[in-house]
């Protein structure tokens, strides 16, 4: 039950003001490469792929917080629906900072991923 409130809260914390932040704060962090005009242009690219990613994966959080509601008003509780729901959520998760990283190792530098790697849990796809 514990794990359920806390999805309900995560859920929540994801609200329009946050993902502003969260634009700002991806730029930022890059800044810190010292970027050569080539990388600035694909990285640009690969983030505006990302943003994309990120919005879709809201679009199906939403979804499946009201699969979840669904799930934990039935007469009977199903643990089993919703562990399928959760790995639904952890999979896509994955898969876009997956994406994301191997997009982003093949343009970094080597001293570049070095630096990259002090803000990699910033990246995370929550």
């Amino acid at each position: 039950m514990r794990l359920l409130v806390l999805l309900f809260l995560i859920t929540g914390l994801f609200a329009e003001n946050h993902k502003s932040h969260n634009e700002h704060h991806i730029n930022k962090e890059l800044s810190h490469l010292d970027l050569s005009t080539e990388q600035t242009a694909d990285v640009k690219i690969v983030l505006k792929e990302f943003r994309s990613e990120l919005k879709a994966f809201k679009d199906l959080e939403k979804e499946i917080e009201e699969k979840r509601k669904e799930v934990f008003l039935q007469d009977s509780f199903e643990v089993k629906e919703l562990d399928v729901l959760n790995h639904l959520l952890d999979a896509k998760a994955h898969a876009i900072e997956n994406n994301f990283l191997k997009k982003i190792h093949l343009i970094l530098t080597i001293e570049q991923r070095k630096k990259f790697m002090d803000y990699f849990d910033d990246w995370k796809v929550e």
